[in-house]
């Protein structure tokens, strides 16, 4: 669901990690083009121990933003090189392939304010172990977009990223081993490395940023909004949302906290019709979830990827669709709080299939919904110290 007004700038990161935004209103950024960079890495294998692994990040960025624009990120992909001493020791220990998630930190600085992102929903590609000498690592996922409010230069850098790694036999089944953690962290050298992937001037007048509504300490919430989205053949139609989760109520600086949220939304029987008439037996797709992050004064907002499973059409009825996005982990350096809210926009894009997996001749349609106004979208606050 990705209206006119949020149409993706940063259309993806072709072998690297991260960033940032999609449009929420105001100017398109200029295109930069792709920044390919690479870093070292020390990743701690299980009984081999710590190894240098040279990962590579590209991403095809926008030149400039502005205050209240979205830019928007395609998927992320870190690529690495195995190296053989790791390969002869999967080998040993009767591992054939590798796969499983990963969760990959960004620095996010603006004007002052520095955030880490855990950003989970990554992957380590299946890769299937050769025989003898290096093999390659291929990581790839959605990552969240970024809307700041004032302007001044955005800065994106590199951090860690964990491998929870599902080793597995040739004939499919789980080795000794099982799932490992895989740490792998940015080498500490002399003199430092610049783990800068991007630097994104904002330029322009400020823009005031989305209401944090009437603020508890974390916990579990269970929020209903009212969304209006404009759907095939419909137009724009109010839609029931019920966002619930949890939010930590405090947390010490540099630790990793994390919000968790599923969306829910009551999509109206006049547009379950459209997808009834033309036969739909099922509806899935992505979504992006907008959460709104005010921290010792600076808010951002994110537009948080993640799936939305396959739903069944029922024969009448409305028809209800569950969003679960991927909510970054948040770690900051200085005390304060962090206040977070739903933010100022659903979307996301949609498949029906027939019974026989077949398309529909709806084909693949994008839904931008906004939150209607006078709500309180508060979901907590968490107060570091």
């Amino acid at each position: 669901m990705t209206s006119g007004r949020s149409r993706p700038v940063w259309r993806r990161l072709a072998a690297g990690v991260l960033a940032v935004c999609a449009l929420v209103g105001g100017a398109v950024p200029a295109s930069a083009g792709v920044v390919t960079r690479s870093f070292t890495y020390r990743c701690a294998w299980p009984f081999v121990g710590a190894q240098d692994v040279q990962m590579t990040y590209s991403v095809d960025i926008p030149g400039s933003g502005a205050p209240g624009s979205r830019i928007a990120v395609g998927d992320l992909h870190i690529t690495g090189i195995l190296a053989a001493n790791v390969v002869s020791f999967l080998r040993a220990s009767q591992i054939a392939s590798v796969s499983g998630p990963v969760v990959a930190d960004l620095d996010i600085a603006h004007n002052g304010t520095t955030r880490t992102l855990g950003v989970p929903g990554l992957a380590l590609a299946k890769r299937t172990i050769p025989l003898s000498g290096p093999s390659t690592l291929d990581i790839s996922g959605p990552v969240p977009s970024l809307v700041v409010y004032s302007p001044g230069d955005v800065l994106v850098r590199t951090g860690q990223f964990i491998i929870k790694m599902d080793t597995r036999k040739a004939d499919g089944t789980p080795t000794a081993l099982g799932v490992v953690n895989v740490p792998c962290s940015p080498k500490a050298t002399t003199p430092p490395q610049d783990l800068t992937l991007a630097t994104l001037p904002v330029n322009g007048p400020g823009t005031s940023p989305p209401g944090l509504g009437n603020q508890v300490p974390g916990g579990s919430f269970s929020k209903a909004l009212t969304y209006h989205c404009v759907l095939p053949q419909t137009g724009s139609l109010g839609v029931s949302a019920t966002l619930a989760g949890t939010v930590p109520s405090s947390g010490a600086t540099g630790t990793r906290l994390q919000p968790n949220l599923t969306a829910s939304m009551a999509v109206p029987s006049q547009f379950a019709d459209v997808l009834r008439n033309n036969s739909a037996a099922s509806v899935s797709g992505n979504g992006r979830t907008d959460i709104v992050s005010a921290y010792n004064g600076e808010t951002l907002t994110l537009g948080v990827p993640g799936p939305v499973p396959a739903v069944a059409v029922p024969v009448s009825g409305p028809l209800t669709v569950a969003l679960s996005p991927a909510v970054p982990s948040f770690s900051v350096p200085a005390a304060g709080s962090i206040a977070l809210a739903a933010g100022p926009e659903i979307s996301g894009t949609f498949t029906p299939l027939k019974a026989d997996g077949s398309p529909t001749a709806l084909g693949t349609f994008d839904v931008p919904c906004t939150l209607d106004a006078g709500q309180d979208p508060a979901l907590g606050t968490i107060t570091i110290t």
